[in-house]
Order: structure tokens, then sequence, then C-alpha cells
């Protein structure tokens, strides 16, 4: 999803380049330490209880960014249909 032109976008317009793009590698790893634990889950409660929690967050911050590029994406129609508008 952080690479999606959108997105690149919004990174550039807010000067967030640096921020997204260590976020984005922390989801991908994140994503693949779950992936790996989830299949290994033991019968111990608290991991599996630990392991759903952080998935929760994995998809928290998935939602965030699903929201930054629909706003930037906004923006560009909004933008796009202002000078067309006014031609």
């Amino acid at each position: 999803k952080l690479g999606s032109f959108a997105v690149q976008e919004f990174r550039l317009a807010w000067g967030l380049q640096d921020d997204l793009a260590r976020l984005e590698e922390r989801l991908k790893a994140i994503n693949s330490v779950l992936s790996d634990a989830e299949k290994q889950q033991s019968k111990n409660e608290r991991i599996r209880l630990w392991l759903h929690m952080l998935r929760e967050v994995l998809y928290d911050a998935e939602d965030v960014l699903d929201e930054i590029e629909c706003e930037t994406l906004r923006r560009e129609v909004v933008k796009t249909t202002g000078s067309t508008s006014r031609k």
C-alpha cells in the first residue's frame, strides 16, 4: 500500500517520506513474524492473545494507510475536477 502513487504523493506533500518508508518496512516485518508465529502457535493462551492483539495493531496501521491513500486520491479528484470546471 505504501508503494501506491497516492501514498507516494502524500509522503512528498507532507514531508513524511522517511517515516512512511520505515513504517512500511516494519509492517512487512511484523506481518512476516506474525504469520510464522501463528503457524507455530503453542497451547499457551497468553501467546495466542498477544498474537491476536498484535495482528489487530497491524490491521489498524493498514487502515491508516488506506485512509491516507483515499484522502490523497480525493484531493487529486478535487484538484482535477476544479481545474476542468474552470475552463
